[in-house]
């Protein structure tokens, strides 16, 4: 009978352990599944065109918005807001099949938060401010290039500038500073699968 309770002791326990530890998995690890997942999303039945050219540079202009959006505000958990906000309508264009290209939209709301930042005063000095609107400058300056290029060579620079951005996200998630390491992880993630998988598509398939 001891031998018996002892045994069913040792079950409860080991089932314990197993549950807390998937539980503590999910609790760190989430960013990186939610980064897998949209990345997965993002990048189903890709094929290199006009049109995804357009989607996936678009994508690449949000990436660096979220990050001027958390500054000027000076609330890291903010990147989160930012992104909910900006990537409905582009999955909306998406789902749609809506014509719609939203580079200007991005553009103007960074200039909108840039202007906010201007009358705080946040673009003086060495803040975090300057440092986005610089990035928010290179990476959509190439952006709208990818637009104007043929496909291919649009395709080229899309993939750059995600895993330039995931190494952005890197540096922040090192750091700690703009936004939460769970959206620096997330985005890094996303960046990293989604620029990997444009250039398979480009150079493999």
């Amino acid at each position: 009978m001891a031998d018996n309770k002892h045994f069913s002791s040792e079950v409860r326990d080991h089932a314990t352990d197993g549950h807390g530890g998937w539980t503590d998995f999910l609790a760190h690890c989430w960013p990186i599944a939610l980064g897998i997942a949209v990345a997965a999303l993002t990048v189903f039945d890709l094929r290199i065109d006009v049109e995804s050219v357009s989607f996936l540079s678009a994508l690449v202009v949000l990436m660096p918005l979220v990050y001027v959006g958390a500054a000027v505000v000076d609330r890291r958990r903010f990147a989160w807001v930012v992104l909910l906000v900006a990537v409905t309508p582009l999955v909306l264009t998406k789902v749609l099949d809506l014509k719609i290209n939203l580079h200007p939209a991005f553009l103007v709301a960074a200039l909108a938060f840039l202007a906010l930042g201007a009358a705080r005063g946040q673009l003086r000095g060495p803040g975090s401010v300057p440092l986005q609107a610089a990035g928010m400058l290179v990476f959509g300056a190439a952006m709208l290039v990818a637009l104007y290029v043929e496909p291919d060579l649009g395709g080229v620079l899309v993939a750059v500038g995600f895993l330039g951005h995931a190494a952005w996200d890197a540096v922040h998630y090192v750091r700690n500073r703009v936004v939460t390491r769970s959206y620096a992880e997330f985005c890094a993630v996303l960046d990293l699968l989604v620029g990997a998988a444009v250039l398979f598509v480009l150079f493999v398939t």
